[in-house]
């Protein structure tokens, strides 16, 4: 029997770039908070569906490599304008916690927010991304929400 095999790497499925940091949380001592970041241009509609893929595999890679207590998806540096897929996204990690706490933050740039918060929102929303509370436009607001979850969690002994 011939087997006919193709080697391949995650690498192939997207342009994007990614950047992992870590951080210890002030609020809860023994908890650690990762932060997630995608570089690049993300695919219009369903040609962005292999960078959606992409950034999945990526971030349930490090989440179990690391296992952070909390998570920030930077998209500051991201372009995206439309695709379904980008809501797998945000539920990177949640996976591996199943029922226990696992909060998450996202942060977007002006070359995501509005398809953010069309995704998030739908289309004839009036509400803007402010009405999220888990989306920011920063990093210091995104890493208070994590903190602040982490201590109710913590204090309701959920960790």
């Amino acid at each position: 029997m011939d087997i006919v095999t193709k080697q391949l790497k995650l690498e192939e499925l997207s342009d994007l770039k990614y950047e992992v940091h870590m951080g210890d949380s002030q609020a809860v001592h023994y908890c650690s908070i990762m932060i997630l970041k995608f570089l690049g241009e993300y695919g219009f509609g369903s040609a962005g569906n292999s960078d959606a893929r992409y950034m999945c595999a990526i971030g349930e890679a490090v989440v179990e490599a690391w296992e952070p207590s909390g998570l920030i998806l930077d998209l500051s540096e991201l372009a995206y304008e439309w695709g379904d897929r980008m809501e797998n996204v945000f539920d990177i990690g949640h996976a591996k916690y199943g029922d226990n706490p696992f909060p998450t933050a996202l942060i977007v740039g002006e070359r995501s927010e509005e398809a953010i918060r069309t995704l998030i929102l739908g289309v004839y929303s009036d509400e803007t991304i402010d009405d999220i509370d888990w989306v920011h436009r920063d990093l210091s607001s995104a890493w208070a929400y994590i903190e602040q979850k982490l201590a109710v969690y913590d204090r309701d002994k959920r960790l």
